[in-house]
């Protein structure tokens, strides 16, 4: 979703006002609509080609003493049946005439205006003297004006398809978008470069016969501001795609927490305190199913717990470590312990009368007491002493 609720159809908006104007341009002079929407207009009000003997002084003379013409009328356009203006689009020329009518060509894709045969210049005397320059700047144009359908049918194309791609994804409607707007600005570009190429050839080699041409201005202002309207939803569908993008980036790690041990992985202490949990970051180590596995998932992995569980866990550890004496071997199993504290029946303590004149009387010492660690002074404490009596009470009471 767009970070403003504006930018949802504001590219809607604007494709749609770039495909329309696409198609004005495109279809212009198509069933004798839009003709004065061109690219270039000639004018033959002030057309006049000499005849092809016009230059023959011979049969000048001829036609002067005979009273009969020798030589032929010069071409008009009137003569010619030509219209007074031609306009040139895309895919049609229109012709419009005296009277007010307008006359427009069957639109083809691979249409191109030909002065030669569209103005009925090869059946006056131009024919086959058109200067070279001429030639080479309408073969220049025949080749290049096909370009110009193809692109703004592609443009208009892509342009509505960018409309239709935003309902799936932001950033394919990007895409489609910057396509057409780029095909959009090389047709525009394309429009100027062609058709002033063929106005500069039509006023260089025709304007003494009394034909010249002048741009339009309409289209080219149109595919511009087309241009411009595919340009800003790029700019707007690109600014979604970065939204949905960063939306994604997170839901994805902004709402993980991880649990993150300070100290080391048996303790879960440190010097900053117990296990704490960072928000924002992905947690670290197994993932998916060897995660669940008792064996694997725990492998290799910090074991974490609630920070009370650790204080009630540190609280009971404390004791039994006290009551262990230091010894390396960490918390001995119950009955190990309670064998290493029972008063042995042979010492020389229990010999003793105790105090009760009977002799093998048990002492009268609570047993179990826990011997502490105090001054550094550790007893030594041997698994084996619980099932070797002998080995060191008795020889303590022979000395």
């Amino acid at each position: 979703m767009a970070r403003f609720p504006l930018l949802n159809f504001l590219p809607a908006v604007f494709s749609l006002f770039s495909f329309a104007l696409i198609l004005v341009v495109l279809l212009a002079g198509v069933n004798n609509t839009l003709s004065n929407v061109f690219f270039l207009k000639t004018d033959t009000t002030n057309l006049k080609v000499p005849p092809k003997l016009g230059n023959s002084t011979f049969l000048a003379g001829l036609s002067a003493v005979s009273g009969t013409d020798f030589v032929g009328q010069d071409a008009t356009a009137a003569s010619l049946g030509l219209a007074n203006t031609y306009t040139i689009g895309v895919l049609a020329v229109c012709g419009h005439f005296a009277d007010g009518s307008v006359s427009c060509s069957r639109p083809q894709f691979n249409f191109w205006f030909n002065p030669a045969t569209d103005l009925r210049l090869d059946s006056t005397s131009l024919q086959g003297n058109y200067p070279p320059g001429y030639l080479s700047a309408i073969s220049d144009y025949s080749r290049l004006n096909r370009f110009l359908p193809g692109a703004y049918v592609t443009s208009a194309l892509f342009v509505w398809a960018a409309s239709l791609a935003a309902c799936c994804s932001a950033a394919l409607a990007a895409v489609v978008s910057v396509i057409a707007t780029v095909v959009l600005l090389a047709a525009s570009i394309g429009g100027i470069v062609i058709f002033k190429h063929l106005n500069d050839a039509i006023n260089g080699n025709f304007a003494a016969s009394g034909l010249s041409s002048s741009l339009g201005s309409i289209p080219t202002a149109l595919s511009f501001v087309a241009f411009a309207f595919a340009l800003l939803s790029s700019i707007v569908y690109v600014i979604r795609a970065r939204d949905e993008s960063s939306g994604r980036g997170r839901r994805r790690g902004g709402g993980g927490v991880e649990a993150r041990s300070v100290g080391g992985p048996e303790s879960g202490y440190g010097p900053a305190g117990p296990a704490t949990a960072i928000p924002g970051e992905k947690p670290s180590g197994a993932r998916g199913l060897l995660s669940r596995l008792p064996l694997v998932g725990g492998m290799g992995q910090q074991r974490y717990t609630q920070i009370e569980k650790q204080q009630d866990a540190a609280s009971q550890k404390e004791p039994m470590l006290a009551a262990a004496g230091g010894s390396p071997d960490g918390i001995r199993p119950k009955r190990l312990e309670e064998d290493w504290a029972a008063p042995d029946d042979f010492s020389a303590n229990n010999n003793s009368n105790n105090g009760s004149g009977q002799p093998g009387a048990r002492s009268a010492a609570p047993p179990g007491i826990p011997f502490l660690s105090l001054g550094g002074n550790k007893p030594v404490k041997d698994l084996n002493t619980a099932y070797e009596p002998y080995s060191s009470t008795t020889t303590g009471t022979a000395q």
